[in-house]
Formats: C-alpha cells, sequence, structure tokens
C-alpha cells in the first residue's frame, strides 16, 4: 500500500507537529496576493499577476525535486480515492509514521490548500478519529468553510489575502492569519505576531500576525 507522506517538525515547528502538504498553487483555489505555482516536471515558477508576496511553498518545491514529488504523491492519491479510502489512508499513513508516538499535534497544509470537499470530509473524519491530537491548518478556500461543525479539535485559521476575504466573519473564521511586513506593522495592527504556530494551534480564538520571510 502506497502511504500519504507526512513530515515532522521544521525550522519553524516542533518535532511533536506532523506535517501533510500538497502542491502550492495547484491546489489553493484561494489564492491571490500570494499565487505562486511550481511546475510538476520541471519546477519552474509562475507567478500570478496579483502578487504582493512569494510562496514560500511553491519556491521550496523549484529548488527540491523531493519535495515537490512528494507533495503530488499526496495530490494524486487524494484525487484517485474515495472519501471513505481517503479517510482510512490518512488514518494509516498517520499511524504508521515514525514520530507518532510522539506527536501532539498535526498541521495539515504546511503547502497547499484544502481544495475540495472530500479532501475536507476526510481531514475531518482523521481528526474525530485521532482526536487526541490537535489537528490545525491555514485556509484561504473560505466558501468550503462556511456554515459547517468542526471537530473540537480542529484549530482553523482563515488566510487573509485570497480571492475571498469578504467572507471572513467572527462566527465562521473567528481566528485570522494577516502577513506583515515587520513588527511595526503588526504593532499598527494590535496584532501578536504568531513566530512558532503557537497563536494557530492554541485554544484561543483570535486574529494574528505573520512575519513575511
Amino acid at each position: 500500500m502506497s502511504l500519504l507522506k507526512l513530515g515532522a517538525g521544521n525550522a519553524k515547528l516542533a518535532d511533536t507537529i506532523l506535517t501533510f502538504s500538497t502542491p502550492a498553487g495547484h491546489t489553493c483555489p484561494g489564492a491571490k496576493h500570494c499565487h505562486v505555482i511550481s511546475d510538476k516536471v520541471t519546477g519552474k515558477l509562475t507567478k500570478s499577476a496579483n502578487l504582493l508576496y512569494d510562496c514560500y511553498a511553491a519556491r521550496m518545491e523549484a529548488r527540491y525535486p523531493n519535495v515537490r514529488k512528494a507533495r503530488w504523491h499526496n495530490k494524486d492519491l487524494i484525487d484517485s480515492l474515495t472519501l471513505i479510502d481517503l479517510t482510512d489512508l490518512m488514518i494509516i499513513s498517520i499511524n504508521k509514521h515514525k514520530a507518532y508516538k510522539k506527536a501532539e499535534m498535526l498541521r495539515w497544509f504546511v503547502s497547499g490548500d484544502c481544495d475540495s470537499v472530500k479532501l475536507r470530509d476526510a481531514i475531518f473524519n482523521t481528526s474525530r478519529e485521532l482526536n487526541h491530537l490537535i489537528h490545525y491548518s491555514y485556509t484561504k478556500n473560505l466558501p468550503l468553510f462556511l456554515d459547517i461543525k468542526k471537530p473540537e479539535n480542529y484549530r482553523l485559521t482563515a488566510s487573509i489575502g485570497g480571492r475571498y476575504d469578504r467572507l471572513i466573519n467572527p462566527v465562521d473564521f473567528p481566528r485570522s492569519a494577516r502577513v506583515v511586513r515587520s513588527k511595526e506593522e503588526a504593532a499598527k495592527l494590535n496584532l501578536p505576531i504568531d513566530k512558532k504556530d503557537d497563536l494557530a494551534y492554541g485554544p484561543i480564538d483570535q486574529p494574528f500576525a505573520l512575519l513575511y520571510h
């Protein structure tokens, strides 16, 4: 059986956080100011006309073929499976990961975004099944998350700067993130800066800032 490819931690995230990614841009229907894609075969970058800041995830795919290959592996598996089979594969892939026993959280979409009802429902099913973990993600695909009930252990952050910003409201998206270019800009907006994802997975729903890198 071919498993989904997951990671554990990175330069920003603790090694108790499992990570999951899909191809940047290709799976981001709500992206606008950060929409960049890396060609599946060549890695060549294509940037949106609305670009205000580069997509770090797409740059990594262009630079590292193995990263690009792993993310496309996940997307191709997702596209090929039914909801039930995808849910089962997610649970098995997480359980078999070498870092699973010490994991406390799972960040969905370090790269990419949730781009279908099937994928959303599979992730929510997995979150409910593996409810000892905090599951969390950022999204610009806001229509997919309107008027739905999330699992109790799922933390969703609306990422400002996309095509659907007008849909952000305190009921559906009480937690939101805005990219800023300096600490001073964050201070003017009265927003705390999230450096290690603490505000993305923490218990408090609030708006916060992310420093552009």
